[in-house]
């Protein structure tokens, strides 16, 4: 026994010795022979202090933990290496929330609760970093973490309070609403849920002036606006022929009735044959060509009632031009000492750089439902809204996919 111990202690000397000959390994491998594992803890400390790389650090300090045990220099060992993990992981950039956790918990075992504290709040654990906060007694930090913990609720709870009411206003067909209250959350949040929510309802919005629409069934083409154009580009109806100027015919109203002006054009609008010179009134039904290309045949929709929208048929294809807003129905006429035309109006609408279609109730009509919601005044129509008269109603109007007009 005697020669055990005095062995060991020979090893030991030796394992000194060669430490301050600067053979450190070799003094670590004495060490342990000697049973000296926080000696040896003591020496890997200092190899891991001049190493350079973090990992070869990180593995040297797992050494000084193995051999260091519970001794001084294994719990500092312990403690370096917590810190070190967690300042690999923290400058790591995206690291899942498990690594970040077990770092956490390393870190306050070691009694480094700042650390700790971070590497909770990394980990998105606010409970475990109020915890450390309070049992290391740091007063003025945890009443800020609590503090921004309410905050944190408070603006959690009214970022979901918005979806929820983005979502309502969508369903109520209030979407210009949605837009403005959501552009404004944006301004003082980057949120990406929010912003997801936004570019949905944008993308359902039914965009002017040329727009398909469906009435009991029937589709037709629409070209909403005071002033609508026909021509090869740049036009509310646009036409595919060579001779046809992008903005080649004009039609609008004078004085309630509807006219139609050539715009100027090189190859001209002919009537009869003859080059349309001036603006000419449509009256109860007129038919011109386009660079004697493309027929153009328009007509009041209801044949006593200029004021209705016009019928235009445009190289065989049908549209309604209201020149003004809409009118739903838009086949009933006025008749004389009738104060409004249909139940709803339809029209092209701005809002600074957003464009929508409205669709307004008339005075003393009901305004419509969707989904047996009641609607208010004035919505926004979308692609896939189908809308009836009264609540569970049969479908009265609605908006299918907006394919391009053959």
């Amino acid at each position: 026994m005697f020669g055990f111990l005095g062995g060991k202690k020979r090893r030991g000397d030796k394992g000194r010795r060669l430490e301050l000959e600067g053979d450190l390994e070799g003094a670590v491998r004495l060490y342990l022979e000697a049973e000296l594992g926080d000696e040896a803890a003591r020496v890997l400390l200092s190899l891991a202090d001049a190493a350079r790389e973090p990992a070869e650090r990180m593995a040297l300090c797992a050494r000084a933990v193995r051999a260091g045990g519970d001794g001084d220099h294994g719990r500092a060992a312990r403690r370096r290496r917590a810190v070190l993990a967690f300042d690999l992981l923290a400058g790591g950039g995206a690291t899942l929330k498990g690594e970040l956790a077990a770092a956490a918990a390393e870190l306050e075992a070691c009694g480094e609760w700042q650390k700790a504290a971070r590497a909770y709040a990394l980990a998105g654990d606010a409970a475990g970093e109020i915890r450390v906060l309070r049992d290391a007694g740091a007063i003025a930090e945890l009443e800020l973490r609590l503090d921004a913990e309410a905050e944190s609720g408070k603006l959690e709870r009214a970022r979901s309070a918005l979806l929820v009411r983005l979502d309502d206003l969508d369903r109520l067909a209030e979407r210009r609403q949605a837009l403005r209250e959501g552009a404004a959350w944006l301004e003082q949040h980057a949120d990406e849920g929010v912003a997801d929510k936004l570019r949905a309802v944008r993308a359902r919005l039914l965009i002017g002036p040329a727009v398909t629409l469906e009435a009991d069934g029937v589709r037709v083409h629409c070209a909403l606006g005071a002033e609508v154009t026909i021509g090869r580009a740049r036009s509310e109806i646009v036409v595919g022929a060579d001779g046809v100027s992008r903005q080649h015919l004009r039609l609008f109203r004078r004085d309630g009735a509807p006219w139609l002006e050539d715009l100027g054009t090189r190859n001209g609008t002919t009537l009869g044959g003859a080059r349309v010179a001036a603006p000419l009134p449509v009256g109860t039904s007129v038919e011109v060509r386009l660079a004697e290309q493309v027929p153009v045949r328009l007509r009041p929709l209801v044949a006593d009632d200029p004021t209705s929208p016009l019928e235009a048929e445009v190289a065989g294809e049908r549209w309604l031009v209201p020149l003004g807003p809409l009118p739903f129905p838009w086949c009933a006429p006025s008749g004389a000492g009738t104060p409004a035309r249909g139940r709803w109006e339809i029209a092209d609408a701005h809002d600074g750089a957003e464009r929508f279609v409205v669709l307004r109730t008339l005075a003393g009509r009901e305004p419509p439902y969707l989904r047996g919601l009641r609607l208010g005044g004035q919505i926004e129509l979308g692609l896939g809204d189908a809308l009836a008269a009264e609540r569970d109603g049969p479908i009265v109007l609605s908006v299918p996919p907006q394919d391009a007009p053959p």
